[in-house]
């Protein structure tokens, strides 16, 4: 059974984190239950898919509260020269949600929508 360690582990090998594990692990959790809540009653949360859905929308949630409380700012000036930053973290986690909830789409209810008419 997938836990938070699991996404973790996940979360970590696409970045090298600076954050203490005790940052990471509640965010880990939180990815996991709401990934857990999309599941179809067939799914299995352990496949790499639903796991990796997990670590990326933890993976997002860690780039957002950095965002928020300043930490993400990373452009450095000495003198006349900034460096800047590659790019946005936040931008590049949710392009990286967004693919791993795409490929774990099968995993999860679709919504089973219906037509009205008037």
């Amino acid at each position: 059974m997938a836990n938070e360690n699991t996404v973790l582990a996940q979360l970590l090998t696409w970045t090298d984190a600076s954050a203490p594990s005790g940052e990471l692990l509640p965010l880990c959790l939180s990815g996991l239950e709401s990934v857990r809540m999309r599941l179809r009653g067939a799914a299995d949360e352990d496949d790499l898919r639903a796991v990796r859905a997990a670590a990326a929308l933890a993976l997002y949630q860690y780039q957002l509260k950095r965002r928020i409380t300043g930490a993400a700012l990373c452009d450095v000036k000495a003198g006349d020269v900034v460096l800047k930053s590659a790019g946005d973290p936040l931008d590049a986690a949710a392009r990286l949600r967004d693919d791993c909830f795409r490929e774990a789409a099968a995993l999860f209810i679709d919504g089973d929508f219906v037509f009205l008419s008037c």
